[in-house]
């Protein structure tokens, strides 16, 4: 736990960077020392410029929710709301809560359910609650997160969204039961949880740690290979969902399910850990019945595309929609380009093979494969595939064609011998890619089988 929560005060230093809000000369600290040793995130505070990005963070889930209905996933919104609104009064006195940041909330919540997306509102219930103003709070006092209180809060919430909605509760009662039981110890500890008191100025003085009662969520029945079942729920989410906050075993312990936890932390973002968990093998070969997607309120400022971000996370919105989008397809629609394994390279003795299929032995990093189109990959068209490469960790991609820029990319892949989904958009500036180039690098061994170019849905960018 101590190991998980240095990854996470530091993943806040980063977003909270990463989010713009060190100002010039370092002349702002990324925390806010507020009344009665309250401290709050500066990144949470929130302001109509944001409203583009905003916008274009909702329209990509709403696409995005469409395409996992259109595919027998049944998604659920859920948005981590401000500290600061939540905890007002003890802003510093300097700092007033505006009423941009009052309404937000309530504002992104009906733009979601504007785009078709079903949302869980957990400001109300947790700005309501009589437990609020009760110590332990909801909220860590010295922390960015919620506690054990605020995450059992949340998760009654979402249970009582889930059972309250039709579609949501079906998809519940398909999912296999698991019981949990809860065990409350006796005893007070201090808490661990801090990392804003890195954030704040040096000068700021100390501050005492806040005492909890720590909480275990017990699976009852000890799971072995022989009662393992697949989960049917999965949470992907922020750092506020990560096992160390109990938030995931308190939906466990609400719902008496097993959940699939495979949140990431802030400095990577949401949009990069939907795009990894649609692409793995979990996904891929059991997607879930329910997919909950947690994002803290002040990230919803940040599309793929947003310029202040880790350059490694960052990505063109509409490109990103396309991978998600892909990677989302349980089925095939086939499109009307068709591919074939060109006999040049890395098959230039391609004896007994079908035109779609290619195995070989070890590679280097120069060689390659080469995949001709009848007709230019278009926008909405995708390769599908199963590929291994055992021992390399990446596949570089380089698509190219008449009067078209050659462009390069590559796809992290799993390096070990069995064979896994390959689901890639080939997007390009012009008309579309005639020819595809795929560098395995270096490998005992590569394979790509059951090769198709297959077609999203038509609305997707519409």
């Amino acid at each position: 736990m101590i190991k998980n929560f240095i990854n996470t005060w530091r993943c806040v230093v980063c977003l909270s960077s990463a989010l713009g809000m060190v100002s010039v000369n370092g002349a702002e600290s990324l925390g806010i020392v507020g009344k009665n040793d309250w401290l709050f995130l500066r990144s949470e505070l929130t302001n109509s410029l944001e409203a583009a990005g905003k916008a274009e963070t909702i329209s990509l889930i709403g696409r995005l929710n469409k395409v996992f209905a259109s595919n027998g996933i049944n998604m659920v919104v859920t948005i981590v709301p401000l500290k600061v609104r939540l905890y007002a009064e003890h802003l510093p006195a300097s700092l007033k809560l505006t009423d941009y940041m009052a309404s937000n909330y309530d504002n992104m919540s009906k733009a979601l359910q504007g785009a078709g997306v079903t949302v869980i509102d957990l400001n109300t219930p947790l700005l309501k609650s009589p437990l609020r103003d009760i110590d332990p709070y909801l909220f860590y006092r010295l922390d960015g997160h919620w506690n054990f209180v605020g995450v059992k809060l949340a998760a009654e919430t979402l249970k009582g969204g889930i059972d309250a909605n039709p579609a949501l509760k079906k998809a519940l009662d398909t999912t296999p039961e698991i019981a949990y039981e809860r065990k409350d110890d006796k005893r007070k500890r201090p808490s661990k949880a801090g990392d804003l008191i890195a954030l704040v100025p040096p000068n700021s003085g100390s501050f005492a740690p806040e005492q909890f009662t720590p909480v275990r969520i017990i699976r009852t029945q000890e799971q072995t290979q022989s009662n393992r079942v697949p989960s049917g729920i999965t949470l992907q989410g922020s750092s506020f969902s990560q096992e160390w906050t109990g938030f995931a075993d308190a939906l466990r312990f609400v719902l008496q399910r097993d959940i699939l936890n495979v949140s990431v932390p802030a400095n990577i973002g949401s949009w990069v850990g939907m795009e990894n968990y649609l692409s793995s093998d979990a996904f891929q070969t059991n997607p879930p019945k329910m997919l909950i997607w947690e994002r803290p309120e002040y990230t919803m400022r940040a599309p793929p595309n947003f310029k202040f971000q880790d350059a490694r996370y960052m990505s063109n919105n509409t490109e990103w929609l396309l991978r998600a989008s892909a990677w989302a397809q349980t089925t095939c629609k086939q499109s009307p380009v068709t591919a074939k394994v060109v006999p040049v390279a890395l098959a230039a003795n391609r004896a007994n093979l079908d035109a779609t299929d290619f195995v070989t032995g070890p590679t280097s990093d120069n060689e390659f494969i080469e995949i001709s189109f009848d007709k230019p990959i278009q926008k909405l068209d995708y390769l599908a595939a199963k590929v291994t490469a055992a021992g390399s960790k990446t596949l570089a991609f380089e698509g190219s064609g008449p009067g078209e820029e050659t462009r390069r990319f590559t796809l992290n892949i799993a390096g070990d011998d069995a064979a896994h989904a390959l689901k890639t958009p080939l997007p390009s500036n012009g008309r579309g890619f005639t020819k595809l180039r795929i560098y395995p690098g270096k490998s005992q061994s590569f394979s790509l089988q059951e090769l198709k170019i297959c077609r999203q849905p038509e609305d997707l960018l519409n």
